[in-house]
């Protein structure tokens, strides 16, 4: 059944307001039409199975026939620093894109803010395939001094950097419980050495993902499941 997110906002009792892109999703890509039974899911964690009631020039009218709870998300708030390159990463609860010294190309903040929009797109996209009850945040980009000099509320920070010889094994024997953490992903190029101290002088924890030179793609996908395996739902 085809999954579309609505807002909360756009609800009222059984009714929902489908709009904009979620809209011509199910009208003219999909080409639903009233009658067909659709899946909701809003920004507050539920899910609504709902029926396309009829469509006007700007909204399609659905109404909701049941509403429930699912425990799809995993209890491990992951916050994902990731590069800016050439690829998109999702299924974190939150995106933070940063710049560091081998980033290329260094795009501009118009073209930085471009492409947190269109990984919004893809973050709601994939919320909506993987049948996920929460769409990723993704914040505004920054630089790797401010990403790792901030105050995260996390019980653990690790910095993925390939010349680090540690692994994750050690860690989860200091760290049996964990609620939620931040991983750090770099470029291409990986990091400085200059920022790699400075990352484990602000409290992380360098880590390596063994001898392989991952893209940094795979590399933040490898994170993201190693932690996910070791602290989340997936072991």
């Amino acid at each position: 059944m085809a999954r579309f997110f609505l807002p909360r906002r756009n609800m009222q009792g059984q009714k929902g307001l489908l709009t904009g892109e979620e809209l011509e999703h199910m009208r003219r890509v999909l080409r639903l039409r009233p009658g067909d039974h659709v899946t909701l899911f809003d920004d507050e964690g539920r899910e609504h199975e709902a029926v396309i009631r009829s469509y006007t020039a700007e909204a399609g009218e659905l109404e909701v026939v049941k509403s429930y709870q699912p425990d799809r998300e995993s209890p491990l708030e992951i916050v994902l620093g990731q590069a800016l390159g050439k690829g998109d990463k999702i299924g974190v609860g939150t995106i933070i894109p940063f710049l560091s010294s081998y980033t290329v190309p260094r795009p501009d903040a118009k073209r930085a803010e471009q492409r947190r929009e269109r990984w919004k797109k893809i973050a709601l996209s994939a919320a909506k395939q993987s049948g996920r009850t929460r769409v990723p945040e993704i914040g505004a980009s920054t630089d790797f001094a401010t990403l790792v000099q901030k105050s995260w509320p996390c019980d653990l920070k690790l910095l993925f950097w390939e010349e680090s010889a540690q692994g994750l094994a050690g860690l989860q024997k200091e760290k049996v419980h964990l609620s939620s953490l931040l991983l750090v992903v770099g470029p291409e190029g990986g990091f400085s050495p200059d920022e790699a101290s400075e990352a484990v002088r602000q409290q992380f924890h360098s880590v390596g993902l063994g001898k392989r030179i991952l893209r940094t793609e795979t590399a933040a996908l490898a994170a993201v499941s190693l932690v996910q395996f070791l602290w989340g739902d997936m072991g």
